[in-house]
This record gives C-alpha cells, structure tokens and sequence, in this order.
C-alpha cells in the first residue's frame, strides 16, 4: 500500500471516530491487531460493542457494501473473537459492521455508511 493511501485511510478512520462519537458511541480501541487480522475500531452504545471495518474512498463507484470482501469479513470475524478472548469481553452484544467514509471531492463534503453484517 502506498503511503497516499494508508494517510487517507488513516485520515478516514479518525473521521470515522468522530462520526460515531456524534452518534453516540464510545470508542474503545483504535488499530487492534492480531495475527489473524485487524480491528479498525472497536465502539460501544448501549452495552453491545461494535467492531467495525472502515474504508474510505474517493470514487463513489468503489463506496459499497461490496468493499469489504467474503474473505476479509472470515478474518475480521477471527480477530473479534480473539478481541474478545483477550479483552474478556462477553459474546453477547457483538456487532460487526462496515463504515464507508466517502470524501466527494466536488462537492469538498464526507458521507458516512454504517453498514451491520452481524
């Protein structure tokens, strides 16, 4: 990945935190990593922690649900599970979701999608 790309997607993720925190949600951790993959971040609202994947994009043709793939969600599955195990967080109350962060440059505004897929 180039280095571009990893500052917006960094960028993205701190426009993310502050999009849930407006939401009302508590972000926990940031960049949890694991050997089976990576938490963008780690929320909470309401007692259920959400674990969630962002993208950012530019090109509203890339900004759909379809930009986390089947195989990306089985890895990002296992590093909640070790999360949880590490963290001893009960499996109860888990959501995982996706947060696109879409910068239309035109228009020089951000839109955000949250996504749950469980």
């Amino acid at each position: 990945m180039s280095r571009r790309l990893k500052d917006i997607g960094d960028w993205g993720e701190s426009q993310a935190c502050e999009f849930l925190k407006r939401q009302g949600f508590v972000v926990v951790e940031r960049n949890y990593h694991t050997t089976t993959g990576e938490i963008d971040i780690v929320a909470r609202q309401d007692g259920d922690y959400y674990f969630i994947e962002v993208k950012t994009r530019t090109d509203r043709a890339l900004a759909t649900d379809m930009a986390v793939t089947a195989h990306k969600k089985m890895k990002f599955e296992r590093a909640v599970r070790a999360y949880c195990y590490r963290r001893n967080v009960p499996e109860t109350g888990l959501i995982l979701a996706g947060l696109i962060v879409f910068v239309d440059r035109a228009s020089r505004t951000v839109k955000f999608r949250l996504a749950v897929w469980r």
